[in-house]
């Protein structure tokens, strides 16, 4: 592929993002895809050849967008609690990236009962960061920035789960204020505020 078709291929994904945020993967045939960019279906069907590779190059994208906004900045961060706090803070921020929040948590509800390359490659995205969550959980715990007895699977589901429902209110009920819910969520499940309260405590 030349390189003014790499340069189109990149920039119809990038869209496309959007759109499936807000349609769905299943939803985003080759041609509504086509009706959005008012271009040619054939144009698209030349450029990634199946409605399968254009969800996956869609997955491809999303996952480096995630990476890009939320594990490279967070890894900027010192090691252990300090971290971990940027990853979520960030995490949080990614449900404002495309316009229909989440792509991964609209695709894994559309796609979780089903199998096929597509639902693994959601699958193996949501993995990955769920095992970079729990790392930075464990390097928190191991550091004694979190209670030695620390359920770290539990606390990692807990920490996802206010992402998903945070995405959820965002997208489904219209709350507007379901980003800082969650902020304030996050914050008392890793002892923050019980810490700004020690630390203010009169000794």
């Amino acid at each position: 592929m030349t390189r003014t078709g790499d340069a189109r291929r990149t920039a119809i994904v990038d869209r496309a993002m959007h759109v499936a945020s807000v349609e769905g993967l299943e939803g985003l045939t080759l041609g509504r895809l086509a009706e959005v960019l008012r271009t040619s279906k054939s144009g698209i069907q030349t450029l990634f050849g199946t409605k399968q590779e254009l969800q996956l190059s869609i997955v491809a994208a999303a996952s480096r967008v995630f990476e890009r906004d939320v594990l490279l900045p967070a890894e900027q961060q010192p090691a252990g609690l300090p971290r971990l706090r940027a990853l979520m803070s960030l995490w949080i921020d990614y449900l404002e990236t495309f316009e229909g929040g989440c792509l991964f948590v609209a695709a894994a509800s559309e796609l979780d009962g089903r199998s096929g390359p597509v639902r693994d490659a959601v699958a193996d995205a949501v993995a990955r960061a769920d095992a970079l969550l729990q790392r930075d959980v464990e390097l928190a715990r191991r550091l004694r920035e979190l209670p030695s007895d620390t359920d770290v699977e539990q606390l990692v589901f807990e920490l996802h789960a206010m992402v998903l429902q945070a995405n959820h209110d965002r997208q489904l009920l219209g709350r507007k204020d379901a980003l800082t819910r969650a902020r304030n969520a996050v914050d008392h499940l890793l002892g923050i505020e019980q810490q700004t309260g020690d630390a203010a405590s009169p000794t």
